[in-house]
């Protein structure tokens, strides 16, 4: 896996060493045809690239972002989405899962909760699920808990879990994308690898154009005796 900056810092060098050797080689015939009995009235041959243009196929193997998301709590939703999916866990795994009420949303535990999500909007976040799972939902789980029946501790337990990832789940939803900033793109130049055919892989096609710029570092001694460095672009 490489970066693709490095890989078209790869491109750059690998030219820019192409175009020396060519000009070494320009220089080995300059002398032969000076030292040639005939030659020597001919002008030595010098091929230069003016511009070099590649089409690169590659395959696009990662991408490195960060994103801003906003919070914004719609009270109806998310409640609606925390029952439908309290019935659906229900019916599949033989739970009994209280469903809840508006004001149980409204309790100082899930107000600190809501609150405390709107205070983190707009920060950039690598991955937003790896973030949600940070958030401590123990005290609104308990404060769910209270005065309910409840005959096993294993049963208890289960139902815990899963009212745990309702509310994540649930809370992930609440999210919107507002912003991503691309970190880096990472690609592999082998587009021909047999196991990549049948996957889900980003193929993309590379175009690439550089046009050759010359420059010529000149040194010489100024009044005072120094010597100076000057960069002449051609």
């Amino acid at each position: 896996m490489i970066k693709l900056s490095d890989y078209l810092n790869y491109l750059n060098r690998e030219i820019i060493q192409a175009r020396k050797k060519a000009d070494e080689n320009a220089i080995l015939v300059a002398k032969e045809y000076a030292n040639h009995e005939y030659l020597k009235y001919f002008k030595a041959p010098r091929y230069a690239f003016p511009s070099v243009k590649m089409d690169i196929p590659l395959k696009i193997t990662d991408i490195s972002s960060s994103s801003k998301y906003d919070f914004r709590l719609d009270e109806s939703k998310f409640l609606n989405d925390v029952n439908e999916r309290i019935e659906a866990v229900n019916k599949e795994k033989q739970l009994n899962i209280t469903p809840i009420t508006k004001e149980q949303i409204q309790n100082d535990e899930f107000k600190q909760l809501f609150k405390t999500l709107e205070a983190k909007d707009q920060r950039l976040v690598k991955n937003l699920d790896d973030e949600i799972k940070k958030i401590d939902l123990f005290p609104q789980i308990k404060s769910l808990s209270v005065g309910r029946f409840r005959p096993q501790d294993t049963i208890a337990g289960a139902e815990d879990t899963e009212m745990k990832k309702i509310l994540t789940d649930t809370i992930s939803n609440n999210f919107s994308l507002v912003s991503t900033k691309i970190n880096d793109i990472f690609i592999d130049p082998n587009t021909s690898k047999a196991e990549d055919k049948d996957k889900d892989k980003l193929f993309i096609n590379l175009h690439v154009e550089m046009e050759e710029e010359g420059l010529r570092l000149v040194i010489f001694t100024d009044k005072d005796g120094k010597q100076v460095e000057e960069i002449i672009f051609e």
